[in-house]
């Protein structure tokens, strides 16, 4: 039989129902697996230790940064390359925005259908070089969305106000954690190049590179966003203000383009971002990762996926 491996985050909420209804739905056909996490940042190893052992089905159950984790698992361990196995996510965390992207549920009957199914999609994923806090190079993944400035703000807030996730819920949780971070954030100047040597240089609210469309729990920031274009869309948000933010909050919900001079929206393969005296935090798919200068690269087709749709 086909094997299936589970990578659990261990703090999901009704986690042994969860695994109690994942055993009832597959056991009958297909070996499983499952791997539960126990510090951070442990689902990417377990991923790799399912690879060894060998695995059909590599399923994350959690949020974007447990997928973010067995993503890179995955492709650090030779993608496919090395490695016949599908990828698919159940998801279970605060924002769940590339699930949200790709129409899947917290539905055990889904994930079930999609893997019966067994018909991946190649989707493309963003390669993220940056620097640590102490200096050095490294080397990261992501198959949603990494950006800087406010968003990485708020992505460190809302990480750590675990209580009021739980009370609030995900989307209310990141939209105070924008009003807040408004509050105190300062624009910060930076120099991006992109495809061709096209530029930018000045103050920003923000700067997205996106695989996905959706981030910060449902908001809709990069609209042409397509997984499998072998292109990730740059979101450059510039001098915008919160009254700005707040106005077209409707049109982030609905994954519309926002209408103002000082954003804008492009299509690349490699782009890289220098500082310009400020220190610029960068995150990736929910997750604090370090610092400016950065080089984004995108990895076309190197994802076999399993998306709701595809499988129909």
């Amino acid at each position: 039989m086909e094997v299936i491996s589970f990578i659990l985050h261990a703090k999901i909420r009704s986690k042994s129902k969860v695994r109690e209804a994942l055993t009832q739905k597959f056991e009958k056909e297909y070996n499983l697996r499952f791997y539960e996490t126990r510090a951070p940042r442990d689902a990417e190893g377990l991923a790799v230790t399912a690879l060894a052992e060998g695995c059909d089905f590599l399923v994350a159950v959690g949020g974007d940064g447990t997928l973010n984790e067995v993503v890179n698992g995955f492709l650090g361990s030779g993608g496919r390359d090395k490695h016949t196995t599908k990828l698919a996510v159940l998801p279970f965390g605060t924002g769940n925005d590339f699930a949200r992207g790709i129409g899947m549920g917290r539905s055990v009957d889904q994930l079930y259908h999609i893997i019966s199914k067994n018909q991946p999609i190649l989707i493309d994923a963003g390669s993220l070089t940056f620097t640590r806090e102490d200096g050095s190079g490294y080397l990261r993944y992501f198959d949603n969305i990494s950006d800087l400035g406010i968003g990485a703000q708020v992505v460190a807030h809302v990480n750590g106000v675990h209580l009021r996730k739980k009370i609030l819920g995900g989307t209310l949780t990141f939209f105070i954690s924008v009003l807040f971070t408004f509050l105190t954030y300062r624009h910060k100047k930076i120099r991006v190049v992109w495809d061709g040597g096209e530029s930018f240089e000045g103050p920003v609210l923000g700067l997205v590179v996106a695989n996905g469309k959706y981030f910060g729990s449902g908001f809709g920031i990069a609209p042409d966003a397509r997984l499998d274009d072998g292109k990730l869309e740059l979101v450059i948000l510039a001098k915008v203000s919160i009254m700005d933010y707040i106005r077209n909050f409707s049109r982030l919900r609905n994954a519309q383009r926002v209408i103002h001079p000082e954003v804008n929206y492009f299509q690349a393969t490699h782009i890289t971002v220098m500082p310009n005296g400020h220190k610029v935090v960068i995150e990736a798919d929910g997750e604090i990762e370090g610092h400016a200068p950065l080089e984004f690269r995108c990895l076309p087709s190197a994802l076999p996926f399993l998306i709701p749709g595809s499988a129909d």
